[in-house]
């Protein structure tokens, strides 16, 4: 059997474990497992590692599961001609299980392991390739990522102060301090303002990767931390997540109307989704925020899918501007990438609908400001002008297409699409099942939300049509490279940290590590100590004292053996 059949069975057998646990537990009826392994004797502080099985965490590992299963039976076409293959294999493990760790045990120290790993292993996936393009993408996502880590490690430390694990005081400060620090770490791993460069520069690792790491694991981490910790945020901290997320939301969607590349496009739209999960927490929408992340999962990775193989078939190419006519040569995949692009859309009856009408039910019943209210539908207008964008040049007969037609595509190819098609519609079927918040959340009026949406559309592109048409070439350009670079964040934490701030450090590491310390103190000190030490040795040997000492060792030597 094939490695990449081995790997998925597996997950998909932990999967159907899960499904069983759940059922057994009574998870979707209300129902929790809680199993704790008390550490505190052995490690002299009072520290515990808690397993918990609810619904939040049972659906969540599941989906993830489900996903990486269908991950590698994709990874058994799009690297087929890979020799490394089983090693591909043993880091995609090792990331699903740090995801898995992160998900199922709650507790801080238990955080920390998954958290971690998920950086390490991504770290290892991006630079997969082995080129000086992966290095460099590879350094920005684990630096930029680092910052959490050592937000996460902070807030240990300020709980463990009192050798607990636990809140150690009811002072303002302590709880302030820590929801800074959760929010933070939470917002480096999701790729929030401003550390949101490292997600495009991702894009290096190989498209199953891609479809994993973009859909329901690495960037969804930050989401699920602070869904599962959001009551420790303090409402100036709320405040700030909803600005750092709406900035994000605008940032992505306006840079994704200019990208040309279309794993970057796509990359671009998971971290407006993501900016979109934030806000609904920070409205204390936490469940909408739970659903919406569970469908982006299944249609982002489902879009992945298809892109690699348009890109598979097109002989390597990601420039958008030079795909097209996939609807004659690729019609299954055209249809599910149409039906992907619809769900990130929000398009009526189609899953990512209804997670996005109860997020803006919820943004207009909590009487949010009107300024957000428009920034919030900007945000959704961007997102309908870039998937309308992509559809036409990735759809439309461009004649520029490398091959003409497929009489077959390939069965892992096929399977994985079949696969997550599958498991998007019925993920999108338990959540509004099982979710008490359709209930209670108001919807928005159609006529009113759809109207609205068409004006801020048609705003949009009257804007680019006046750019066009009255900009000079100087301009023009300047604001592409704008809204290109990310708002120039991407050149910001690329090329001035690496160039300016890392050559700093390993010119402090050279002049004063390297420099004074070494040739002082070891050229110097160091040598004149060592040949003083030589010299007395060997004046002791020359001299009678010395012989004395030496037969008095070994017959001492002797006696201790004997």
């Amino acid at each position: 059997m094939s490695p990449c059949c081995n790997a998925a069975l597996s997950k998909f057998f932990f999967f159907f474990l899960f499904f069983y646990l759940a059922v057994v537990a009574g998870v979707f009826n209300g129902g929790a497992l809680v199993l704790e392994w008390e550490l505190s004797e052995k490690l002299f502080v009072e520290t515990s590692f808690c397993l918990v099985l609810d619904w939040i965490s049972c659906l969540f590992s599941m989906s993830v599961l489900y996903i990486s299963g269908c991950v590698c039976v994709f990874s058994g076409f799009y690297l087929s001609h890979d020799k490394f293959l089983e090693k591909f294999f043993v880091l995609l493990k090792l990331f699903v299980v740090s995801m898995v760790v992160l998900v199922l045990f709650p507790s801080y120290l238990g955080l920390m392991v998954g958290w971690d790993g998920l950086g390490v292993i991504s770290f290892l996936l991006v630079i997969y390739y082995l080129s000086s393009c992966s290095l460099s993408s590879g350094m920005i996502t684990v630096l930029s990522n680092r910052v959490g880590d050592v937000c996460f490690i902070l807030a240990i430390s300020l709980m463990s102060s009192s050798l607990s694990f636990g809140m150690w005081g009811e002072s303002f400060v302590s709880g302030f301090v820590l929801g800074i620090f959760l929010m933070m770490g939470s917002m480096t791993k999701s790729a929030q303002v401003p550390f949101s460069a490292w997600l495009p520069e991702a894009m290096s690792a190989p498209t199953p990767v891609s479809s994993l790491v973009h859909s329901s694991t690495l960037v969804t981490a930050g989401v699920y931390v602070l869904i599962r910790f959001s009551a420790y945020l303090s409402e100036f901290e709320m405040y700030m997540l909803s600005i750092s997320s709406m900035v994000t939301m605008l940032l992505a969607g306006s840079s994704a109307c200019m990208e040309s590349d279309l794993k970057k496009v796509v990359a671009l739209s998971t971290l407006s989704q993501v900016g979109m999960m934030m806000f609904a927490i920070s409205l204390g929408a936490n469940v909408i925020a739970f659903f919406h992340l569970l469908v982006h999962a299944f249609f982002k990775a489902l879009m992945f899918m298809c892109m690699g193989g348009v890109i598979y078939y097109s002989g390597s190419c990601q420039d958008s501007r030079f795909l097209g006519g996939v609807w004659n040569k690729l019609p299954f995949t055209s249809c599910l990438f149409l039906f992907s692009n619809f769900s990130l859309m929000g398009f009526p009856f189609f899953s990512g609908f209804y997670s996005k009408e109860l997020i803006v039910g919820a943004a207009l019943s909590l009487n949010v400001g009107l300024m957000a209210v428009v920034l919030f539908f900007m945000c959704l207008a961007f997102t309908i002008s870039y998937s309308f964008r992509t559809l036409n040049l990735v759809m439309q007969d461009m004649s520029v297409f490398s091959l003409k037609f497929y009489s077959m595509e390939n069965g892992y190819y096929l399977s994985s699409l079949l696969l997550m098609m599958n498991g998007a519609i019925s993920t999108s079927l338990i959540m509004q099942s099982i979710l008490k918040e359709f209930s209670t959340v108001s919807f928005v009026n159609p006529s009113v939300f759809y109207s609205v949406l068409l004006l801020l559309v048609m705003f949009l592109f009257n804007l680019v049509l006046l750019f066009n048409c009255l900009s000079k070439k100087s301009f023009m350009s300047l604001t592409k490279n704008f809204f290109k670079s990310m708002w120039f964040l991407s050149i910001i934490s690329g090329n001035f940290i690496s160039s300016k701030l890392l050559m700093m450090i390993s010119s402090y590491i050279v002049y004063v590590e390297m420099g004074w310390i070494r040739a002082f103190i070891g050229s110097k000190v160091i040598n004149s100590i060592s040949m003083a030490f030589r010299n007395k040795i060997w004046e002791m040997n020359m001299n009678f004292f010395g012989v004395i000492l030496f037969v008095f060792l070994s017959v001492f030597l002797i006696l201790k053996v004997f």
